[in-house]
């Protein structure tokens, strides 16, 4: 009877041993994965742009688009699309003229976006930022607003020369509207003169 036990303990063992070993190989294999796409997610562009707005003449305004890549991305923006996503052109309006300023980048007005495109040489570093401009009918209400149930201000930036993808390694985003203090100071105004008159009419 003992040599019987013995023989069936040994034989346990011997079974035990390639399921450690495929447990093993799963874990090495499932951890490997898990590093290989966290740094994939640290690789990149990080984009993020707002825009602001000064009245013009005729009813226009010149807007600023300030782009930035932030400083947790690894590679250079070199090319914005602004208001356009695959299938979608958002600018109710077409610009009358654009700009990429004193960045370098040339500018391209296409149907309802605009495209702007840099080099290796004047691309936007991580925690960098530059500024481009276009000049437009389309009030900075609208331009805040949304065209088809997306934002009129989704965007596509690059890290190399713009293409009719959103995929990565390019990077959608959503550009934020932010006011002129100008804007921002004749809205106070505006609020301030309107709880004036609302408290006259409580006290007549």
């Amino acid at each position: 009877m003992t040599l019987n036990t013995g023989t069936k303990t040994k034989g346990h063992a011997m079974n035990k041993t390639p399921k450690l070993t495929s447990l093993r190989f799963t874990l090495a294999v499932a951890a490997g994965l898990a590093a290989s796409t966290m740094t994939g997610h640290a690789q990149g562009i990080n984009a993020s742009a707002t825009l602001t707005d000064v009245p013009g003449a005729g009813g226009t305004f010149t807007y600023t688009l300030t782009l930035n890549n932030a400083s947790s991305a690894t590679t250079p923006i070199q090319g914005f699309w602004y208001a356009w996503i695959p299938g979608h052109f958002f600018l109710p309006t077409v610009p009358s003229s654009a700009s990429g300023g004193l960045s370098g980048w040339s500018a391209t007005v296409s149907s309802g976006s605009i495209m702007y495109q840099g080099t290796a040489a004047n691309a936007i570093a991580p925690g960098q930022s530059d500024s481009f401009t276009f000049v437009s009918t389309d009030t900075p209400s609208t331009l805040a607003g949304s065209s088809g149930g997306f934002p009129i201000g989704d965007s596509v930036a690059y890290p190399g020369t713009i293409n009719f993808s959103s995929a990565s390694p390019n990077e959608q985003f959503t550009v934020q509207s932010v006011p002129e203090p100008s804007s921002l100071s004749l809205l106070v105004v505006g609020s301030v003169g309107w709880l004036v008159s609302v408290k006259r009419k409580f006290r007549a």
